[in-house]
């Protein structure tokens, strides 16, 4: 009859007893076998282990990736509000200047067609892509966000062009508004009007091409815009005399100065002091002849002014010519 065992025979060292061991052989066999699974298990578990840091690691960056994707959504979303306010802004700007709205834009410019096509469209799908396995999402926010910002760039293009052209505009304005007399040039009470009057030397109505402001010797005279100096010096009966050119065929005349304080060619900036009240030539006391000319041709000052309240009239007519 067949052994039904294996025998194993252990020998510590030389000098020792041999020990016999006897394991069964379907013990031996379940042994065998138990091990070749746990083997196999283990083999598994480290295949699951593997396979599931790697799972991890690409959903972190799935993660990632729509994160860096929603903050870019966000941030263009912004951005077109900003551009939103800038349209606005432009046409407020146009209209205060008295300018017609920018017509040569882009069609995608303001068309609402384009504004709902973008942020948030391209949000929805960003989140839509957050729950898609397949991915699909990224790719169509991807390339409408490309062709939404390439829209902004041209957009920006448009309106930093029509920026230019009002800033031209304004600056040209600016430059008109500056050289336009709009202040008195002296501080006082208006004896005698624009037009028509009897003159306090010969009693016989004549023209009076300028205003006539008294005011005590010496109160200084400034330019009411901005201009050059044509003329200073004496000026028969207007005395010491100054004129000054603003540009735009418009230029102010100063006559019976005590003391001009300007000289030929200077150029002069609103407020700067020219002179200083007087009564040379023929004047009956101190004050101011001021006269403003367009085309050559003498009009009404009170007309160009918007302080009136600088210059209180009493208008009797007796202040001089």
């Amino acid at each position: 009859m067949a052994k039904k065992f294996y025998t194993i025979l252990v020998l510590p060292d030389a000098g020792s007893r041999i020990r016999r061991f006897h394991i069964a052989k379907p013990l031996l066999s379940t042994l065998a076998v138990s091990a070749g699974l746990i083997f196999v298990a283990f083999l598994f578990l480290v295949y699951q282990t593997v396979s599931h840091t790697g799972h991890m690691l690409e959903l972190r960056q799935l993660r990632t990736i729509s994160s860096e994707q929603a903050n870019l959504l966000q941030k263009f979303e912004r951005l077109e509000n900003q551009m939103g306010r800038l349209r606005e802004f432009d046409v407020r700007l146009r209209t205060a200047a008295g300018l017609e709205a920018q017509g040569t834009e882009s069609p995608l410019v303001g068309v609402g067609g384009a504004d709902t096509l973008s942020s948030r469209a391209l949000m929805v799908a960003a989140l839509a892509h957050q729950t898609s396995p397949t991915g699909s999402s990224t790719k169509i926010s991807v390339d409408n966000l490309g062709s939404e910002l390439d829209r902004l760039s041209r957009e920006m293009n448009d309106r930093n062009k029509s920026f230019q052209g009002l800033l031209g505009a304004l600056e040209a304005k600016r430059s008109l508004l500056a050289s336009t007399p709009t202040i008195w040039p002296v501080k006082g009470w208006m004896t005698a009007g624009f037009g028509h009057r009897r003159s306090p030397f010969t009693g016989q109505r004549q023209m009076h091409e300028g205003v006539d402001i008294s005011n005590s010797a010496g109160t200084p005279i400034i330019a009411p815009a901005d201009g050059i100096v044509t003329y200073t010096g004496p000026l028969g009966a207007f005395g010491n005399a100054i004129s000054v050119n603003h540009g735009n065929k418009i230029s102010t005349f100063y006559a019976h100065l005590q003391q001009q304080k300007v000289t030929q060619g200077q150029r002069v900036r609103r407020g700067d002091v020219i002179g200083l009240v007087g009564a040379t030539g023929r004047a009956t006391g101190p004050h101011l002849h001021y006269e403003i000319q367009v085309n050559d041709v003498p009009v009404d000052p009170t007309k160009y002014v918007i302080d009136p309240e600088t210059v209180k009239f009493l208008g009797n007519g007796e202040s001089g010519d």
